[in-house]
């Protein structure tokens, strides 16, 4: 496959060995090897942001990533005041953080989209729907 990667392609980091060069750049912890995800934006020095995907993480990684998600979504819909709070759409209250990395370019081999990444239509949650149905009553009443 092409080397040749852009913002929005799928890169798998390389497994290889650590040298003395990683430590000063920055860009390249043995522990990122096999990591899949999407390219966010390519610097012209040869860096790049990969947008890593959630599936690839170890299970700890993923987990400990999740709950702090969460907590910190929960600690900004706390601080918002009721009015703000119930202004957001159901999808606005369910950000998530990304997990994102910063490495060099000869470090990644491009590929295809994994098909777990590719989302099927959204089917709205019960709760989402009656969300919703409370928000569009509450414009109503207006």
């Amino acid at each position: 496959m092409s080397n040749t990667v852009s913002a929005g392609d799928w890169v798998t980091i390389v497994e290889r060995e650590s040298v003395a060069a990683d430590i000063k750049s920055g860009l390249y912890f043995p522990h990122f090897a096999g990591l899949t995800g999407e390219i966010g934006k390519v610097y012209d020095d040869g860096s790049l942001t990969v947008v890593v995907s959630l599936n690839s993480l170890p299970d700890d990684v993923r987990k400990r990533h999740q709950t702090g998600s969460d907590a910190l979504r929960q600690d900004w819909l706390d601080k918002l005041s009721n009015e703000s709070r119930n202004k957001l759409s159901s999808a606005e209250k369910k950000f998530a953080l990304t997990y994102t990395i910063l490495t060099g370019h000869s470090d990644v081999v491009k590929i295809e989209k994994p098909a777990s990444e590719i989302a099927s239509p959204a089917r709205k949650t019960l709760e989402e729907i009656e969300a919703d149905e409370q928000e569009h009553l509450q414009q109503r009443t207006k």
